[in-house]
């Protein structure tokens, strides 16, 4: 390739069909649109542009504006944007490039906010693009049909994009998300509030506890503790105890004799247990004893003192002691734990603090309690996330109720698109010749089904899904599908949309029955709308007149001398490669 060289493309309103045999390119001029309109595929490197492409430049029309737009290949980030009757631009950020592009096909900038604060992320124009194309690998399918369905950015977004389109509750929701942002914004300064207290209060206490003084702050005693400090301080001032408390010595002494005391009782309630098991086997050989006097009185001689001496050993035994032994010891554990907790509690005071320390903690104290908001009130607080989860749950109610009236128009729009191509087409015909045959569109899932009366229900009337599987027919209705979306969203005027639709190679299912079928759908849109509100952009070997388009534009990828979409390519040193995943 000489350096300076350009070739230009010319595009029309309406349709628009670019003829080329296998390996010219077809594929990758499709991926090239998406490109230049903000897609971030890595392109430098593959055979059809390495070393022979540097940039490409994209003249376009929007609401009787025109823009130009320019993307190199070897750097994504160096882009330009411009008016047409500009000379010149800056050279942009892929996110700048975006950005520009957004405000452009957003029109309405109320609309777009609307739209990011239902989904409640960043959604533009580049999530649109679901709809603006449809390529070779995934043609035929009919549940969550649309192409770039297939890949994660799009797919988890789809859900909330389509929850929008079909929601006739956006204002009402768009209003209780307001409210929501502002009681978070309540709770936020309530909970900041709290956390402030609570770490006021802990730092209160542990001055107190530095003081000496028992009181414990909660929040509400700032009276009481701040008298406490005032007597204290007094006391200070006049070298006089505040308090008489027992020393820590004293304290753990009486722990350790209360610790000893236990496991004296202790010891006891091993030796009664021991008790209990001998008086069981007593009782054992008693009843055994009884047993054999009753069966051989000739032994009575012999069992007779035997069981004398065992009900005197029984009448030694007392075991009031040890139930007054075992109250001794539940008393004993009580009074140790309240030792050992008083000696946690009270570790602070046992501490030698001087004067200057026990000064600045009076100062503290009155500071920390200066900044205490005494009026908080952790009741409203909860009332608050109480009505923010009330809020939410009727946000999500509202959100997956849907507009039936739409959808059902919708479907309605597909099957009648649909319905067209019955006239040329054998599946088509053949679906319709079904009773009750449509095509339903199914939010959940983004499904395309048909479906057809089920003459088996007692009320004659119901709908059963229809399975076929021909994949030209799935080809054809996913087609209509494209089609009935983008004149609904054309239609509705409020979303950031590129109005054309991209098509690669969808004639390779078709036999010359029904390939025909194609071009008599994608006329039958223009009766609807005009060329002028959608574009459509075809890439195909067959010849038009095959599939029964009539193009406002035809283009041929290989006259010229081209050896197909990029002229400056050369097929002889270059090998095939899939088209790139966007990044």
């Amino acid at each position: 390739m000489e350096e300076g060289q350009a070739f230009s493309y010319q595009f029309s309103d309406g349709i628009n069909y670019f003829q080329g045999k296998n390996d010219s390119g077809k594929t990758e001029f499709y991926t090239f649109l998406d490109y230049m309109f903000g897609a971030s595929f890595k392109l430098s490197d593959k055979d059809w542009y390495k070393n022979t492409l540097e940039s490409a430049e994209l003249d376009f029309v929007y609401n009787d504006h025109e823009f130009v737009i320019t993307r190199f290949l070897s750097n994504q980030n160096k882009n330009y944007f411009r008016y047409h009757d500009d000379d010149t631009a800056e050279e942009i950020r892929l996110d700048e490039y975006r950005a520009k592009l957004n405000s452009i096909f957003s029109g309405n900038s109320e609309t777009l906010r609307e739209l990011r604060t239902f989904v409640g992320e960043d959604i533009g124009y580049r999530t649109f693009t679901v709809f603006n194309f449809l390529g070779e690998n995934r043609q035929g399918i009919l549940n969550d049909f649309f192409d770039k369905c297939s890949r994660i950015e799009y797919a988890i977004k789809m859900p909330s994009l389509l929850n929008y389109i079909f929601n006739r509750n956006i204002a009402r929701i768009n209003e209780l998300k307001k409210q929501a942002e502002d009681l978070k914004s309540r709770i936020a300064y309530m909970e900041k509030q709290e956390s402030q207290n609570n770490d006021i209060q802990g730092r209160v206490n542990l001055q107190l506890r530095t003081l000496g003084i028992p009181t414990i702050f909660d929040g509400s005693n700032s009276k009481s503790v701040l008298q406490d400090v005032v007597t204290f301080q007094n006391s200070l001032e006049k070298k006089k105890s505040a308090k008489n408390i027992q020393a820590i010595t004293e304290l753990e002494a009486i722990y350790t004799s209360l610790d000893e005391q236990l496991k004296k009782q202790e010891s006891f309630e091993s030796d009664h247990k021991r008790f209990i098991e001998d008086d069981v086997k007593q009782q054992e050989l008693l009843s055994n004893l009884f047993e054999m006097v009753n069966d051989k009185p000739e032994y009575s001689y012999l069992a007779t003192p035997i069981i004398n001496l065992i009900s005197d050993l029984e009448k030694s035994i007392s075991f009031n002691k040890y139930f007054i032994q075992e109250a001794t010891v539940r008393e004993l554990k009580k009074q140790r734990d309240l030792v050992k907790q008083k000696i946690l509690s009270n570790q602070a005071r046992f501490t030698i603090y001087s004067a200057s320390e026990k000064t600045q903690a009076i100062t503290l104290i009155r500071e920390y309690l200066s900044y205490y908001t005494e009026d908080f009130d952790s009741a409203t607080l909860k009332e608050l996330k109480k009505e923010l989860k009330e809020v939410q749950e009727r946000i999500r109610n509202l959100q997956s109720e849907n507009d039936s009236q739409k959808i059902d128009d919708l479907s309605d729009e597909i099957t009648k698109l649909y319905r067209a191509a019955a006239g040329s087409s054998d599946l088509a015909e053949y679906d319709f010749g079904k009773s009750g045959f449509h095509i339903s569109y199914l939010k959940s899932g983004n499904i395309l089904q048909p479906q057809i009366t089920d003459d088996d229900t007692l009320a004659g009337n119901q709908s059963k899904n229809y399975y076929t599987g021909s994949m030209a027919r799935h080809t054809l209705i996913q087609l209509c599908g494209y089609l009935g979306f983008l004149r609904m969203l054309i239609k509705d005027g409020k979303y950031p949309l590129i109005p054309f639709l991209v098509v690669d190679h969808i004639s390779k299912p078709f036999d010359t029955k029904n390939q025909m079928a194609l071009g008599v759908v994608l006329h039958a849109i223009y009766e609807d709308i005009s060329k002028e509100q959608l574009q459509i952009i075809l890439f195909d070997d067959k010849e038009p007149s095959e599939l029964g388009i009539t193009p406002d534009r035809a283009t041929s990828l290989l006259l010229d001398g081209k050896s197909g979409f990029n002229p400056f390519y050369s097929p002889v040193i270059a090998s095939q490669e899939d088209s790139p995943d966007e990044e």
